[in-house]
């Protein structure tokens, strides 16, 4: 009982200071900058969306963007041969940012003189593993990306006949920009909750000497695993993208954004159910309106070493999904390409 108020009483004590943080946060906008608004997110949902863009049939969105040229110069960006994965292992127990269900089971099977065999089972969206989302993982008011309808393409049986992880089988290969705002703020890592704004990602790109282009993969880094590692996991709280980032999204239109957290910035307050916000605004933003698919829960800790030596911010970045038919995502094991 000592024992559970004591976790009770510290994660009370964090929660505060995050709130407070991030009262402080919105204080020091000041003039520079305007604070989005829940009625600003309801205008963009309209103002924002892509549908119908790249034709009545499309299931790729800003993907389309990566266009055979842009293949080519992600491959110019290859000078050092060096590939790092960034995936992190996957988990095998259960703690404060993995449940059960996101736990990575794996059987072993029989044990013969010559070989053996194993069983993969998980749950992979969440905040645990490597994965991408495909659109149809989140839909609004009976419509996903492009309008098509959720009654109408989603079964149990099936899975999502439309926007599905099938639309992603041959692959992603393009320019990777890194955003490294803990460099950026002198800090080891970003604290939990804290919102990662478009001033942010702009200074970070002053600093870094990059800019993200049409196609490009957005690889925003706040040092969760090293954090992680020092003082163990969180819930409820993550340093994420914020509501003001999404217009600089639909400005600068890259096919996917990254993340080695969860991609919404948490704890949200006066962004919930009551102002017709639905959960996770964010994801709803990008893989329903405009068509930007997520890669999140990315372990980039040895791509920022090497960015930090290298001081090169673009590389060249790969991944495909599982070709799994009616899939909402799939767990992933990127590569940078420096």
């Amino acid at each position: 009982m000592r024992l559970r108020l004591k976790v009770l009483l510290t994660s009370g004590l964090l929660l505060a200071g995050v709130l407070g943080g991030y009262q402080k946060f919105v204080r020091g906008q000041g003039k520079s900058a305007t604070v989005p608004t829940p009625a600003d997110y309801l205008q963009w949902r309209a103002k924002f969306k892509n549908w119908g863009r790249w034709g009545a049939n499309d299931e790729r969105g800003t993907s389309n963007l990566i266009t055979a040229a842009k293949i080519v110069s992600a491959a110019k960006l290859v000078k050092e041969g060096l590939a790092i994965s960034l995936a992190h292992p996957e988990p095998q127990q259960v703690d404060a940012e993995v449940p059960a269900s996101g736990v990575f089971h794996r059987v072993t099977n029989g044990i013969s003189t010559t070989n053996t065999t194993d069983n993969y089972q998980v749950s992979y969206h969440g905040l645990a593993i490597a994965h991408m989302d495909a659109f149809c993982h989140f839909f609004f008011e009976g419509q996903m990306y492009n309008g098509y309808s959720v009654t109408e393409n989603i079964t149990p049986e099936t899975g999502c006949k439309k926007d599905s992880i099938m639309a992603w089988k041959d692959g992603i290969v393009t320019r990777a920009v890194l955003y490294d705002i803990p460099q950026l703020k002198g800090v080891d890592w970003i604290e939990p909750g804290t919102p990662i704004t478009r001033a942010d990602l702009e200074a970070c790109e002053k600093k870094e000497g990059v800019k993200l282009a049409p196609g490009d993969v957005l690889l925003l880094y706040v040092g969760r695993w090293k954090r992680r590692a020092a003082k163990g996991p969180v819930t409820g709280m993550v340093p994420g993208y914020y509501a003001d980032v999404i217009p600089f999204l639909k400005e600068r239109e890259p096919a996917f954004i990254g993340h080695d957290f969860n991609i919404d910035w948490n704890p949200r307050p006066g962004w919930g159910d009551k102002e017709g916000i639905p959960v996770n605004p964010i994801h709803q933003a990008v893989l329903n309106w405009m068509g930007v698919s997520i890669v999140e829960n990315l372990d980039l800790e040895r791509a920022v070493e090497t960015a930090r030596r290298l001081k090169r911010y673009e590389f060249m970045l790969t991944f495909a999904p599982l070709p799994v038919e009616g899939g909402t995502g799939s767990p992933l094991n990127p590569l940078a390409v420096f």
